[in-house]
């Protein structure tokens, strides 16, 4: 059992003497009297900061400063302490952690699956099959459209002898088969 003061504890986790006095009101240090201080209990009070840490937002990493050196955030001192408290005891992982850590894996999950469908529902993302049902509905209808259409034209461009006038009849009939193709389509998008 090691203990350390509040500002040597503060230090080790590399925050400040502030966010220790709020950790020691929250009941997540563990004091004890010695020489009549209160002195913290390191191994005790890493462990249930780690119990009540969010693993996304207290990573177990070493952190960059700003200055080059590497600090060691409040999880890897937890782990630390375990490593050293697990050798101590000599047994296996902590069942806590390896708690948070699948936890963590099934909040992380469930967050992605609820943007998707937050995305579905907003009209950002689509869903394949109906893409696909489209897709197959409009190329259906355009080429239903474009084989009718000699059939509509020959009889009237064969009894005109005139190009001016079968060119108005041919752009009279193009537009009205892009205007049936394009309601075709937005009956299709609509549904």
């Amino acid at each position: 059992m090691s203990v350390l003061s509040k500002s040597d504890f503060a230090r080790k986790i590399d925050r400040s003497h502030q966010y220790v006095s709020s950790l020691i009101k929250k009941g997540m240090i563990v004091l004890v009297k010695e020489n009549g201080r209160e002195m913290v209990e390191v191994e005790a009070s890493l462990a249930k900061i780690a119990a009540h840490a969010d693993p996304a937002n207290n990573p177990a990493t070493t952190m960059p400063r700003t200055d080059g050196r590497n600090k060691a955030s409040v999880g890897m001192a937890t782990r630390q302490a375990e490593h050293s408290t697990e050798q101590e005891a000599g047994h296996g992982t902590n069942s806590a952690v390896q708690y948070q850590k699948s936890r963590a894996v099934k909040e992380s999950y469930t967050a992605r699956l609820r943007k998707v469908e937050f995305e579905e529902k907003m009209g950002t993302i689509v869903r394949k099959e109906g893409v696909e049902k489209a897709a197959f509905g409009i190329s259906r209808i355009l080429r239903e459209k474009l084989k009718a259409l000699p059939n509509r034209l020959a009889p009237k461009v064969t009894v005109v002898t005139e190009q001016k006038e079968n060119f108005i009849i041919l752009t009279e009939e193009m537009e009205g088969v892009i205007h049936e193709i394009q309601s075709a389509i937005a009956e299709i998008i609509s549904t």
